[in-house]
């Protein structure tokens, strides 16, 4: 089969295309046809060393991909699946122990012609989801379900704030909008944001024309405080993350596009006592977060932003377009 390898780890540049033997299945797991595989930013991270330890030069890389089962259990041959990247995590709360089966870092990946996974950790896709779709939607669908719902608890009605327009930011806008809450989004494109108006946003904010876009936020609302905020910016621009909370909001914090993980917060804390405010870090999520995130998608026909397709041959292209960052949404590789 064709096959993608991580290298030597040096990067884009380390990536390798190889032809390999078919994987075989173990009891309890299946054989998956890849029909299309998704990028996320931390694709770009295990390329570059950043993310995972000791990891072979043969590693597949891709958390995120939808296939049609081939081998395996009976019931599921010819049925088109995806799974979370943490394959072990079906249900329940996050434990590190999860670390130990994911998805194109300490397992194989999507970026291949087969993929071998557990048969617990496959869910169906609906006939109406299209591959583009399911292809896309692991990682992302997974970790807002987890923001939004089991940690934020979100109600019809609250105002969601969630910031740039990639993968998480624009699934964000779309789950929460289906769910029946308010949104505002921030970015620095005024064609981005008319995009995300488009597609249902209550409040858009340029932070390139307003640095103090907590404050443009609440002016364009109002004095209305975000409820629940999905930050994808992360600790370096904390600060302006809580001004822009209403009492009581709940905070996920997924992703630090202002900086790195190891960034310190630039907020006090009598700016978090003071609104009474929660703070969670959320690490992707469950088998059970994704397929209920699945479900919302199926029953209300949401697309996921696909900003463009590359073909198999053409995977580095792929993540170079990511490393960009001039996409909006979602990056593609088209497989089967």
């Amino acid at each position: 089969m064709r096959a993608w390898q991580i290298g030597g780890r040096t990067g884009i540049d380390g990536l390798r295309r190889v032809e390999r033997p078919d994987p075989v299945p173990s009891p309890g797991d299946a054989l998956v046809a890849v029909r299309a595989a998704g990028l996320n930013y931390r694709d770009l991270m295990v390329l570059a060393g950043l993310y995972g330890r000791d990891l072979p030069e043969t590693r597949v890389p891709l958390g995120d991909g939808v296939g049609v089962v081939i081998a395996g259990d009976a019931a599921l041959v010819g049925k088109r699946v995806i799974a979370p990247h943490f394959t072990g995590w079906i249900d329940g709360p996050y434990s590190p122990a999860v670390f130990a089966a994911d998805l194109g870092v300490s397992r194989d990946g999507w970026l291949a012609d087969r993929i071998v996974l557990p048969t617990d950790s496959l869910v169906e896709v609906p006939d109406g989801v299209r591959d583009a779709t399911a292809a896309t939607l692991a990682a992302v669908g997974a970790t807002v379900w987890h923001a939004l719902v089991t940690f934020g608890g979100l109600q019809p009605g609250e105002l969601v704030l969630t910031q740039g327009t990639g993968g998480v930011a624009l699934f964000t806008l779309q789950l929460a909008k289906a769910l029946g809450a308010d949104v505002a989004i921030t970015s620095s494109s005024a064609y981005k944001l008319d995009r995300c108006r488009a597609m249902g946003a209550d409040f858009a904010i340029d932070y390139r024309a307003r640095p103090d876009w907590a404050a443009a936020l609440l002016e364009a609302t109002g004095g209305r405080g975000a409820d629940l905020v999905v930050d994808t910016i992360g600790f370096g621009a904390l600060g302006e993350t809580i001004a822009a909370c209403a009492t009581n909001a709940r905070i996920a914090t997924v992703g630090a596009l202002s900086g790195t993980p190891q960034a310190q917060a630039g907020a006090s804390q009598g700016a978090i006592i003071g609104k009474n405010l929660t703070i969670k870090g959320v690490a992707s999520g469950s088998r059970a977060m994704l397929a209920a995130a699945l479900d919302v998608v199926a029953q209300h026909g949401i697309e996921m932003v696909v900003d463009r397709s590359f073909a198999f041959d053409e995977a580095s292209a792929a993540l170079r377009h990511l490393e960009s960052g001039a996409h909006m949404g979602k990056v593609l590789v088209e497989v089967g």
